[in-house]
């Protein structure tokens, strides 16, 4: 995580299946995973109903319901996102972060886990938003929502959910894996340098991705039913229990596969 100061894995149970997997004769990104949420299912049911990471998931939620209005800029003036003058796809995904950080500051303390949650809905917005509002007239209000309105059809959310909730999972499982990861890596450990190291960070990312395709179909059913019940006005109380729930799926499943 960077400047986040990691730690140590304390050397007793639950932790225990953690360290036994880091020491053996091989290591895997499924056997990683499931070993962490075993490990840390405590810490991961806080995560569960933390109005933090509900409140990054429904601006997503509510920037592609935004989009399929006639009033874009109005509505996402009223979630506190003012994109007046922006002229870029980055630029709009700055703007959407620093208000987001903004706002999750009023709702809960500042977490390591709140803020994976943050980066992950920006890295999901800058691959769906950032090259689809290029033209060849530049880039605009215009085009940003219409690189925004492209992910709220009931599919193409459903896609940006999974995306959504197996970064912010693979962001928690690698925060505390990486706690001891790095006393395993160089001459004599499985591997053997940080190269072999940001390669299992990446596999272990696919992986989390592919086992989140378990809440994709969910995802598109749950968006589109609550648009339709609520004219495209789905808010952040009605999300919590999804979230919770997107949540649990991912988990239950990382621990079940081997």
């Amino acid at each position: 995580m960077g400047h986040i100061r990691l730690g140590r894995l304390p050397k007793k149970k639950p932790w225990s299946a953690v360290f036994s997997v880091l020491k053996g004769e091989n290591i895997t990104p499924s056997d990683v995973a499931r070993t962490v949420v075993q490990s840390a299912k405590e810490q991961f049911s806080v995560l569960e109903g933390n109005a933090g990471v509900n409140y990054c998931f429904w601006i997503l939620v509510r920037i592609a319901t935004a989009a399929r209005s006639n009033n874009f800029f109005t509505e996402l003036e009223q979630l506190g996102i003012n994109i007046a003058g922006v002229n870029s796809g980055v630029a709009f995904v700055q703007h959407v972060s620093k208000s987001v950080e903004q706002e999750v500051k009023k709702r809960v303390p500042s977490t390591v886990f709140v803020r994976m949650a943050e980066l992950s809905l920006r890295e999901v917005l800058s691959s769906n938003i950032i090259e689809q509002s290029k033209s060849l007239f530049g880039t605009g209000g215009e085009e940003i929502c219409c690189a925004c309105r492209a992910i709220s059809t009931r599919n193409s959310f459903g896609k940006v959910a999974r995306e959504f909730f197996s970064k912010f999972i693979s962001r928690s499982i690698r925060y505390i894996a990486d706690k001891e990861l790095s006393n395993y890596i160089g001459s004599g450990c499985l591997m053997k340098s940080p190269r072999e190291a940001l390669a299992f960070h990446q596999e272990l990312n696919t992986y989390c991705f592919n086992t989140a395709k378990i809440v994709e179909e969910f995802s598109a059913g749950w968006f589109s039913k609550h648009n339709w019940e609520t004219n495209n006005n789905i808010s952040e109380e009605s999300t919590v229990g999804f979230t919770a729930y997107a949540l649990q799926k991912i988990q239950m499943e990382l621990e079940e596969q081997s």
